[in-house]
């Protein structure tokens, strides 16, 4: 490929990248008219105080739960919007605890229908939710022989589209239990990060929170590192969890048949 081709290649997949942000922008902005005209229309605007409209919410008894569960399910597959929206919703609506818990309820399950439909579908539904078919082959191709590890990461850190990969964990060799396994922890850590540092409440966006948000940051990146070098050993370790809780014989290393030949070797030698 010659370099005006690269060239191009390379501008068409920024420009694909740039309107796909746009559309993303496009939609959180008329939801986000939306809700300020249903706002106004059902006259919430009323209320003089956060904690005044979370009674009202929870007048509603469990429907307000079951709708708020419902969007975050949704946001995962169907709905174009960053988790951190509804996770900052959330806590706007019934607090930070309950938006923790009506979140990780709503993500959880809807991430598992993404992996069951990237299973079911194949790379078309992947290919389609991400919109580029190049950066899905590209992870495909990364997360071949280090993809537990690499997924893992992925999920927990906040900065990586970990929605679309769910999608994508589902075309590759991963188990379902796997997958489960990683969520629980992964989820949990999103959720509760985006309510830590995201909301504004506990880490103040001035001051001595940036520079707390900055650290963070940093040993988040720094750990990213060091378990992308060390995916081989922390990948055995990982499935020989995995084998003990699903009941099934873990799969030999290298280490365990070199252990394993040189025992054979010596039984000989030791029998005589």
């Amino acid at each position: 490929m010659s370099p005006e081709s690269k060239d191009q290649t390379k501008f068409q997949k920024i420009g694909k990248l740039v309107l796909r942000l746009l559309l993303v922008l496009g939609i959180i902005a008329v939801i986000a008219v939306a809700f300020y005209f249903i706002y106004k229309a059902l006259g919430w605007d009323r209320f003089s105080d956060r904690k005044e409209f979370q009674a009202y919410i929870a007048s509603f008894g469990a429907w307000g739960p079951v709708l708020f569960i419902l969007l975050s399910f949704l946001q995962v597959t169907f709905i174009p919007l960053p988790s951190t929206v509804t996770i900052l919703a959330g806590s706007f609506l019934f607090g930070a605890g309950m938006s923790f818990l009506y979140s990780f309820i709503g993500i959880f399950m809807g991430s598992c229908l993404a992996f069951w439909l990237g299973r079911w579908i194949g790379k078309p539904f992947v290919y389609f939710v991400a919109g580029d078919k190049g950066m899905v082959d590209k992870w495909l191709e990364r997360t071949e022989k280090k993809g537990n590890v690499i997924l893992f990461f992925i999920f927990l850190f906040p900065f990586f589209p970990d929605d679309l990969f769910c999608a994508l964990a589902g075309i590759t060799k991963m188990r379902f239990l796997t997958f489960v396994l990683m969520q629980i922890p992964t989820r949990a850590f999103a959720i509760g990060y985006n309510l830590f540092f995201m909301s504004g409440e506990i880490i103040p966006f001035h001051g001595w929170g940036i520079a707390v948000i900055a650290i963070v940051c940093i040993l988040a990146l720094a750990a990213f590192i060091i378990c992308y070098i060390k995916a081989d050993q922390l990948d055995a370790l990982f499935m020989r969890f995995i084998n003990k809780i699903s009941k099934k014989k873990a799969p030999e290393t290298e280490a365990d048949k070199q252990e394993g030949d040189s025992n054979g070797n010596d039984s000989p030698a030791s029998s005589e």
